[in-house]
């Protein structure tokens, strides 16, 4: 049930002055975890721990999970060792190593002594993986079958098996020996075929896959591009051994964008729920990349004095100056923002798979094929515009043919960068859409003027 949030938090805090146990847990059965967790990032601390405490250990659990990481570590660190580890117990393995980060690994580690030895292993098996790859996040729990049973075996299993036994039963994967993934068939199939039919006539060979080492995001964004249920995991070996669902690839997929755009603003820092940070935790998240930024425009003011020294002491350069820098905003604005909308649609293209970096020319020149229309344009804006305002002839002239050089030139700076970036290893959204506008600023001033010492001899 999806509730508007502000009635939900209301029913929270209500509820806090409720001392029934079983009347808490009732009047909250039928709110989406989700919701729940977006509820509780806006209660104090104290409030929603005493909540907390009243949960059954796998709500609690689930909503622990859903948590901001921020939010999240404020809650785990108020509660004992041995309801954590109980809810680290009935987590599927992928939310569990999420609890790691959350609690610290000292005290996660010490935790696993106290969980099933099972369990403990699955845990330390998959933090054997790199840190960020898919290994760390997939799921042990999958439906395997051989190539030789029968339907009838198969949905018999189904039957006949815990619920909590398998993640998911919408893909069935066919292994052979030494547990090498030979297909993979639908629930759906099964269920429609004949009770004798095998798993080898009905599983597709052609089976997309990703290794355990790969980044999760890659594989995350694999899963989307085909729109399964889940993607089969294999060691370096071939061997299978986990799927990535489709919710936990919908949840990486929303932290990576949700990271790229704010990088894109420049602000550093994870993908945490607003409200659940500080104000010096937002602080901190700006304030790197904003005094880099201020720095880098020292850039435009050095070649604003450059020019400004030139023209001083001579009145008709002076003259010429002063009527070129009325247009400043106007051609600083256009190159900054022709610029940001270059590298935001090019960044954004480059984290959903849809161009490469083998695809630079072909960017480059659709980028540049636009960036003369659209240069055209303002530069004809810009023209009649400098007529307006009472311009002389020769600093409209500067102006209409300034726009147009600038736009192709922050486009073209726009497009190559996030492009670049990604070939050498760099994430694409550091070049963010304020680093392109504070180059293009410093660069576009120098195209201006100098285009004006060539036409009218400003200088």
């Amino acid at each position: 049930m999806n509730l508007k949030l502000t009635p939900l938090v209301t029913r929270l805090r209500s509820l806090l002055h409720v001392r029934d146990r079983k009347v808490i847990r009732e009047e909250l059965s039928d709110v989406h975890v989700a919701d729940l967790a977006e509820g509780f990032v806006r209660l104090e601390v104290e409030e929603g721990l005493q909540l907390l405490k009243e949960f059954e250990p796998d709500r609690a659990a689930e909503l622990l999970s859903e948590l901001p990481t921020s939010t999240a570590r404020l809650y785990l660190a108020e509660l004992p060792d041995f309801t954590l580890a109980h809810y680290i117990d009935i987590l599927p393995m992928d939310d569990a190593l999420d609890l790691r980060e959350d609690i610290g690994e000292e005290r996660f580690d010490a935790l696993l002594n106290v969980i099933p030895s099972e369990d403990a292993q699955e845990i330390r098996r998959l933090l054997a993986y790199p840190e960020g790859s898919v290994g760390r996040i997939m799921t042990e729990a999958f439906f395997e079958v051989s190539a030789d049973a029968t339907m009838a075996d198969v949905l018999e299993d189904i039957r006949r098996s815990p619920a909590d036994k398998y993640e998911m039963v919408n893909d069935l994967y066919v292994l052979g020996e030494l547990d090498r993934l030979l297909g993979v068939f639908s629930l759906r199939k099964a269920i429609r075929s004949r009770p004798d039919t095998t798993a080898r006539e009905l599983m597709n060979e052609e089976v997309i896959s990703a290794r355990a080492t790969d980044p999760a995001e890659h594989a995350a964004r694999e899963l989307a591009r085909y729109g399964y249920y889940s993607l089969p995991i294999l060691d370096d070996m071939g061997k299978m051994v986990g799927i990535l669902t489709g919710d936990d690839a919908q949840h990486i997929i929303r932290e990576a964008d949700t990271e790229d755009v704010l990088k894109l603003g420049a602000v550093v820092g994870s993908a945490d729920a607003y409200l659940s940070l500080s104000p010096w935790q937002l602080y901190l998240r700006r304030v790197p990349w904003l005094l880099g930024l201020f720095l880098a425009e020292t850039l435009t003011g050095l070649v604003l004095r450059h020019y400004s020294h030139e023209a001083n002491g001579h009145p008709d350069k002076l003259s010429n100056y002063a009527q070129l820098v009325v247009f400043l905003p106007l051609i600083i604005g256009a190159g900054g923002n022709s610029g940001s909308q270059t590298t935001t649609t090019i960044t954004r293209a480059l984290a959903v798979g849809e161009i490469r970096p083998a695809d630079t020319l072909q960017v480059i020149w659709r980028e540049l094929s636009a960036a003369i229309m659209i240069g055209a344009t303002l530069g004809i804006v810009g023209y009649v515009r400098a007529i307006f305002w009472g311009s002389e002839p020769h600093v409209c002239y500067v102006v209409g043919a300034a726009l147009p050089l600038i736009v192709i030139w922050a486009s073209t700076v726009g497009s190559v960068l996030p492009i670049t970036a990604r070939r050498v290893g760099i994430d694409p959204a550091v070049m963010s859409a304020p680093f392109i506008s504070t180059f293009v600023d410093a660069t576009g001033l120098i195209i201006y003027f100098e285009l004006a010492r060539r036409i009218v001899g400003a200088w």
